[in-house]
């Protein structure tokens, strides 16, 4: 039970009380299906509904690529749900390099499109942006900086959920105006 002192001392913090996570999972029964309590936002309107579009990528995840790397991320909310951060280790085994980085994706609600923010410590950066889910794939597009070949490309990633823990992303690269394979990730979500 929650004193009055201590709902004061969260909601001066910018945490609401009353979307506070329930269940030793920190997931709110009672809401939605894949909703999350989020910090309520210290000002400014309330962060999109579109952004619960993305829940399935909340809590850890598990990513094994088809050329054998392995990627873990923790998924959470930022800025009051506005954006979900996901904190990155990627490892590659042949190479025996681990690179780490951060993923920010946000509701863009003038052009209603979603947009991501990608960066790392190999000097990779980019953005690309979605339109949101389409005949069951999420694919962001968008212009990258390869830092280890230093040079400028274009990318897709094609997100297709397989249920609410397991999806795939499939990562292509545009070479003379056609996609081609990068490389394909299978993940897991522990919640």
């Amino acid at each position: 039970m929650m004193t009055a002192e201590n709902r004061g001392l969260l909601a001066a913090r910018g945490f609401s009380p009353a979307r506070r996570r329930t269940g030793s999972t920190g997931w709110n029964r009672s809401a939605p299906f894949g909703a999350v309590a989020r910090p309520a936002p210290a000002g400014g309107p309330p962060p999109s509904e579109r952004m619960h579009d993305l829940d399935f990528l909340l809590g850890s995840l598990r990513c094994l690529f088809r050329t054998g790397a392995v990627r873990t991320a923790r998924v959470r909310p930022i800025l009051g749900g506005h954006y979900y951060q996901l904190d990155l280790t990627h490892v590659r085994p042949r190479k025996k390099e681990r690179i780490r980085g951060s993923w920010v994706l946000g509701w863009d609600r003038v052009d209603s499109a979603f947009v991501s923010y990608y960066f790392d410590d190999a000097g990779i950066q980019g953005t690309s942006t979605s339109p949101g889910w389409q005949d069951g794939h999420f694919v962001l597009t968008g212009s990258f900086v390869l830092g280890e070949l230093q040079q400028h490309a274009v990318i897709k990633s094609d997100i297709t959920r397989i249920d609410e823990d397991h999806f795939t992303i499939a990562e292509h690269i545009e070479k003379n105006g056609t996609w081609v394979l990068l490389d394909t990730q299978d993940c897991a979500r522990k919640r």
